[in-house]
């Protein structure tokens, strides 16, 4: 097994001294075009999380007075593998930055999962700055020697310090309405139920529903953890519980963050979403409105489905995504008591956290070869105004041409992909193709994950189809989530649709002419590394595979845990003594390790250490069969990877993966692996004989 060992990271001072970071601020500078390399990606500067599945937490948040946005910027230098972090204030008319806060440590997503607390995760953790009444300070959490406090920064960039002392990370907080305070939540009891385990551990951890293997040789706590709020008095610095009424704030978006689901006109009007069971503020609901205290509801279809309503005089806009396979972002306005509404603005491109400024959004927004940047829309003329670029020196790399594909697969299930044309494409000339996952919204980066790097990929002569994966075909019938994994899983429906999907547009590509038929490969993370198994067994189309988690097999209940294996087996995976026919039947359409010696193509698996282990029982069951498998293995990382020289490893190891196995190219400075990778080649070509 080869074991991909990664520098050490740096303290947030020294990454801070380092030349790389000087520059987090962007110049503006304009530089000569030249290809893409995956450096490029792997150091793009972010605002909030990279996934676009978190585009409703809060990225950014607007002044009081509707003049400044606040946000933190981030960017990872693989060379320290650390982070380069600041919060910027930008003037909202004349494009103005100011830096009011630079430093602090990279701060990652915890949540509770399958009835385990705190489970650890690669994720960026939302950073959302809030503002104080009179605009000149902003307040947001900040990590630093392991902990999480509350800092402020005054909006002109004249000072910044913490203003908490908790002895638990904050998780979340609220300014005061007078400004006089902040109300925040921290987690006792997690550190309690820690300090529990630890000596628990003393006699011995007892094996129960606490334990996750696959993600940790210790048990987690049991979730819910209780929240508990607190009080802090900025002028005395005084902490005291919260009240009821303080801690309620804790619970309620806000327009000026992008996170509401009911808006108040000038009049004292309201808009609001009518939602069955609302689990997020920016649940889509029926819009309705009350006026004058008459309830009006919006009866035309397109109100059935409304998102982020607002007030421009006496009409209420909202958002709301349509479309093929609900591939585009629509605005439309409503005028209460009226039968119809008008949409004034649609769009593929992906927006996130937008705050409305009257009859205008300001937005994160991505385009398919767009990193996100901050822009200024006008609904009703279409017009944008760009805010701040975080990344202005992307405009002078060359890309791969993008055309989007849809398709409904014989479940009747529409899905999309962007085919991405290889730098330099010349038509008529047939390109290797690999295949990206599940996610084709927004930026083309790298796929779910961020482990596939799209456009490098097109800057070494490869087609790219990024695939967005179809609902999955349970909730097609059912609302009721055990019921539609049950149904998603009865024949491995789900897995032959989105395989369908995958393979529709795959095979448009190559009758174009565009993709050569031979030389196709596939990649995933998570959901799209099951895609990939499942093609493994059930596809011809794919010559060479790679995986960023591996693989579903009979040893599924031990990688679980107790909990998570009972929630399994009741979808309908089998239990780990069950050998009758039914089991039998179900491991042979999908487990590696069963199918082993029918598995002849190129595999390779670059996983978390929190994970690996999963993947052992398929790769030792090739290797003991001498099939080309490799796998790498990276410290301190979970099921997405979140260091910045894991991330480069990553990408450049992927892609001279797929060089050498469908192109026989073999990469400079990688002697040692396409050594063995042509000892691989060699043995298959004897089996083969």
């Amino acid at each position: 097994m080869a074991l991909a060992v990664a520098a050490s990271l740096l303290a947030p001072a020294a990454a801070w001294a380092a030349p790389d970071c000087t520059d987090l601020v962007p110049s503006g500078a304009k530089l000569p075009a030249r290809n893409l390399v995956p450096e490029d990606l792997a150091r793009l500067r972010d605002i909030g999380p990279v996934d676009p599945n978190q585009q409703d937490e809060g990225l950014f948040s607007v002044s009081p007075d509707g003049r400044h946005a606040a946000f933190q910027l981030r960017r990872g230098d693989p060379a320290t593998n650390g982070f380069c972090l600041a919060m910027l204030v930008v003037d909202l008319g004349t494009g103005a930055v100011r830096m009011v806060d630079r430093g602090g440590d990279f701060i990652r997503l915890r949540f509770d999962a399958r009835g385990v607390a705190s489970f650890p995760s690669g994720f960026a953790d939302p950073i959302t700055p809030r503002w104080s009444p009179d605009g000149k300070w902003i307040v947001y959490r900040r990590r630093d020697r392991g902990g999480v406090q509350l800092w402020r920064a005054r909006a002109d960039g004249s000072g910044s310090e913490a203003v908490t002392d908790s002895v638990d990370d904050v998780d979340d907080f609220r300014v005061a309405a007078d400004g006089m305070g902040l109300v925040y939540a921290t987690k006792p009891g997690l550190r309690d139920a820690s300090a529990a385990i630890d000596k628990e551990g003393l006699s011995g951890f007892h094996y129960d529903d606490r334990f996750v293997p696959a993600a940790s040789n210790r048990p987690f706590p049991l979730a819910p953890i209780a929240r508990a709020a607190w009080y802090l008095d900025l002028a005395s610095r005084a902490v005291r519980p919260a009240t009821p009424g303080e801690a309620a704030l804790l619970d309620k978006g806000a327009m000026q963050e992008g996170s509401w689901s009911e808006a108040t006109s000038a009049v004292g009007d309201r808009a609001w979403l009518q939602v069955p069971a609302r689990t997020l503020y920016s649940s889509p609901g029926r819009l309705v409105v009350t006026r004058r205290g008459r309830r009006l509801s919006c009866s035309a279809p397109e109100c059935g489905e409304a998102n982020q309503p607002w007030w421009v005089g006496g009409t209420v806009r909202f958002v709301r995504r349509e479309g093929w396979a609900n591939s585009v972002t629509a605005i439309y306005e409503w005028k209460p008591g009226t039968p119809g509404v008008r949409r004034l603005y649609a769009t593929e491109d992906l927006f996130l956290g937008c705050v409305p400024t009257d009859a205008t959004l300001i937005c994160l927004r991505e385009g398919s070869l767009q990193p996100r940047r901050l822009e200024q829309l006008d609904p009703a003329s279409g017009r944008r105004t760009l805010l701040f670029d975080p990344n202005p020196e992307f405009a002078s790399l060359k890309l791969g041409r993008v055309e989007r594909l849809h398709s409904r697969n014989s479940f009747g299930m529409e899905s999309f992909a962007d085919l991405v044309l290889p730098v330099g494409y010349v038509p008529g000339r047939r390109y290797p193709l690999v295949v990206v996952q599940y996610n084709s919204r927004g930026f083309l980066r790298g796929g779910t994950g961020d482990d596939y790097p799209i456009q490098a990929f097109a800057n070494r002569g490869f087609a790219v189809l990024s695939f967005d994966r179809p609902r999955s075909v349970g909730f097609k019938s059912t609302t009721d989530t055990p019921e539609a994994e049950r149904i998603n899983l009865k024949d491995f429906a789900d897995r032959r649709s989105v395989l369908e999907a995958i393979e529709s547009p795959v095979r448009l590509a190559i009758d174009r002419g565009i993709a050569d038929p031979r030389r196709i490969g596939i990649t995933g993370l998570s959901d799209g590394a099951s895609t990939v198994q499942y093609a493994l067994l059930h596809s011809k189309l794919f010559s060479a595979f790679a995986m960023s988690s591996c693989c579903w097999d009979t040893s599924l209940p031990l990688r679980v845990g107790p909990m998570a294996a009972r929630q399994f087996h009741q979808m309908g995976y089998p239990r780990t003594v069950d050998d009758d026919t039914t089991a039998q039947d179900f491991w042979r359409s999908f487990s590696v390790s069963r199918n082993a010696r029918d598995i002849h193509a190129p595999l390779l698996a670059q996983v978390s250490d929190d994970e690996f282990w999963v993947a052992l029982q398929s790769v030792t069951a090739l290797r003991e069969l001498d099939r080309p498998v490799d796998l790498y293995v990276f410290p301190n990382e979970h099921h997405v990877k979140w260091q910045p020289a894991h991330r480069l490893a990553v990408y450049t190891r992927a892609i001279d993966w797929f060089d050498y196995w469908l192109n026989g190219a073999e990469a400079p400075g990688r002697k040692d692996e396409t050594d063995r990778w042509g000892a691989m080649r060699r043995r298959m070509a004897i089996v083969h004989r």
